[in-house]
């Protein structure tokens, strides 16, 4: 493989301890040389660069560093795609890492299979020291051939896949710069933009039954970690607000299906936005004018683009809408019923993981 077939771009920010597993993971494989890993230090105060810098010396042509002030998540994927030499590029983050063995087979795949977007499944290591493999699947089958390559119209048609997650995707490197992708700047959380704005240009898909990606969820402060979760709804509100913002831009340019499942996607990103409000945030930090002020301003979005989200337990079981609730009581439910959903919940996603997933 003498051509780059993968550009990696790793956003960085004071990971000195964990960027060295990240890069041995991609500079120990077979075919590192068909790799290109572009580590993005986003003005780390740590020894971040150094190691960066010590790996660019020890693996040239394999490691190059971007050196930037912080801007944050999305910066790191602005200032690194446009000098990307790959013709796919894949993010990983210097927390976690790639398994090895399983990223020399996605490049021989590369090699041999072209498409506008690759899906993998990908490992979550949770904090019990658990692995769950994700994998894009409807109730344990998988609904579509590994190493096919389908029309991305047919695939979000089927109605099987209702979201990507950053962390399974790769696309193909000029189908970004044609579309001028850029990421939202100075917030976190943008990872959600990648898996989804450029499904809008996608016109190949190939599933691959390559379980690369590692994603840990087993450090503290990460920004999934629910207290950072709620320190961070702006944030957050911002991506739903870009991801509103470009549907409603681009909606008349896409195809039938997938102005359908853009739809349905914001549909789901608005459902688990009024989630972190109506179920997860504790009680005692409930700020009434706030969610009136978000409430108010998604209502008049879903009735300018024609969204209904609907909020129901994970449990499936028991059958109460949260968002209808909100509006015709502008209140959460009561402490009691919160308590026995949660249990069912749990419950449920216990029985998914260890049974229908698997």
């Amino acid at each position: 493989m003498s051509e780059k077939l993968l550009s990696v771009i790793i956003p960085t920010y004071n990971m000195e301890q964990l960027l060295p597993r990240c890069l041995d993971s991609i500079v120990s494989a077979r075919h590192a040389d068909a790799v290109e890993a572009i580590v993005v230090n986003d003005g780390s105060k740590d020894r971040s660069l150094e190691v960066a810098r010590h790996y660019e010396g020890e693996h040239e042509g394999v490691v190059r560093v971007v050196d930037k002030p912080n801007g944050n998540y999305g910066s790191t994927i602005n200032a690194a795609l446009p000098t990307a030499q790959g013709k796919y590029v894949k993010i990983l983050d210097s927390d976690d890492y790639f398994d090895t063995a399983e990223l020399d087979r996605l490049l021989e795949a590369m090699a041999t299979t072209d498409a506008d977007m690759f899906v993998t499944p990908f490992t979550q290591i949770l904090p019990d020291g658990q692995h769950e493999v994700v994998r894009y699947n409807t109730m344990g089958r998988q609904p579509y051939r590994y190493g096919e390559v389908y029309d991305a119209d047919k695939v979000l048609a089927d109605g099987y896949i209702r979201f990507f997650l950053m962390h399974a995707l790769a696309y193909r490197t000029q189908m970004l710069r044609q579309m001028g992708y850029r990421q939202t700047e100075g917030i976190s959380y943008t990872d959600t933009e990648w898996a989804t704005i450029p499904v809008y240009q996608v016109k190949t898909i190939c599933f691959l039954n390559f379980n690369v990606y590692q994603y840990n969820f087993d450090r503290p402060g990460q920004t999934m970690d629910p207290q950072v979760l709620m320190r961070s709804l702006g944030q957050m509100e911002q991506v739903v607000d870009s991801l509103i913002d470009y549907y409603r831009r681009h909606r008349d340019e896409l195809t039938e299906p997938k102005r359908q499942w853009h739809r349905q996607y914001l549909e789901g990103r608005l459902k688990n936005f009024y989630k972190l409000y109506l179920i997860d945030m504790p009680r005692s930090q409930f700020d009434a004018e706030q969610m009136q002020r978000v409430d108010e301003k998604y209502s008049a979005c879903c009735r300018e683009l024609d969204l209904n989200p609907k909020l129901y337990p994970e449990n499936k079981i028991v059958r109460f809408e949260y968002i209808g609730y909100y509006h015709r009581r502008q209140r959460r439910p009561s402490q009691w019923f919160e308590k026995m959903n949660g249990r069912l919940n749990s419950m449920a996603r216990w029985f998914y993981v260890r049974v229908i997933r698997r």
